[in-house]
């Protein structure tokens, strides 16, 4: 059993020049605490120090990504947002990542949830297992969207169907997600963290600096947009998280 004390939270796994780096909470379903965003952040700093050709994000033992850690809760420090202080972690983590100057390929095997998916959506590219599938029960849980997953979804798949997904938190499966242009490979079971590297190994043989330059022309596209984004999106989670703590606390004392 992985120890959090112990093992990692997040586990490199290189290959050939690329960076693989492994969510490492398996008996969580590799739910993301505040520490394993600060872990994640070191692996992307050291990804542009090592000059690795790309990066593959993957979970172990078969599951991408629980999302956040309901045990630890997203409440982190003393300021007024603390009690979505994990949010703003994640959020300055994914704009990192997103800011990579190699190709970024999220490798989804199980499922990707909540704020997993938002970490699958920030890569380049996602490959995804045919049985694999998405959620975002947010609504479920009296919380809502983070990680820029309800502008996202919304500036991808129109206000209609990120609102069927964001409100009903419904499973999405691999094969839809595909055909709603939020996966670039489904893949046999198995087989998406190979796949995801080989596609990484091809791009590694482009020019470094089309590369880096392709991706600044992309981000350049949304980064306004979702840097006005992400101070609603904060607030509203810190907000959601006191009204949370509220409700359970008068439930307490019912």
């Amino acid at each position: 059993m992985a120890d959090d004390a112990v093992e990692p939270l997040i586990r490199r796994d290189d290959r050939n020049g690329i960076a693989v780096a492994l969510l490492n909470r398996p008996h969580q379903r590799n739910a993301l605490r505040y520490e394993s965003w600060t872990a994640l952040a070191a692996v992307l700093d050291d990804v542009v120090a090592a000059g690795s050709r790309g990066l593959v994000v993957a979970g172990a033992d078969g599951f991408f990504c629980a999302g956040g850690d309901l045990k630890s809760g997203p409440a982190y420090g003393s300021g007024p947002l603390a009690p979505a202080g994990r949010v703003e972690h994640a959020q300055r983590v994914l704009e990192q990542l997103r800011a990579l100057p190699v190709p970024t390929i999220a490798a989804i095997e199980g499922g990707a949830v909540g704020l997993g998916w938002s970490l699958a959506l920030s890569c380049d590219l996602v490959v995804c297992a045919d049985d694999a599938f998405f959620a975002a029960p947010f609504v479920a849980r009296a919380v809502v969207p983070d990680g820029g997953l309800a502008w996202r979804l919304t500036q991808q798949l129109g206000r209609h169907r990120a609102s069927s997904l964001l409100l009903r938190g419904s499973r999405l499966s691999a094969v839809d997600a595909e055909r709603m242009g939020l996966v670039t490979e489904v893949v046999e079971p198995g087989a998406a963290v190979a796949r995801a590297l080989a596609t990484a190994g091809e791009l590694a043989h482009a020019d470094p600096g089309a590369v880096e330059m392709t991706k600044r022309l992309i981000n350049s596209a949304e980064s306004a947009q979702l840097a006005a984004f992400h101070p609603l999106e904060l607030a509203l989670a810190t907000v959601a998280q006191q009204r949370s703590g509220a409700a359970q606390g008068r439930a307490a004392f019912s």
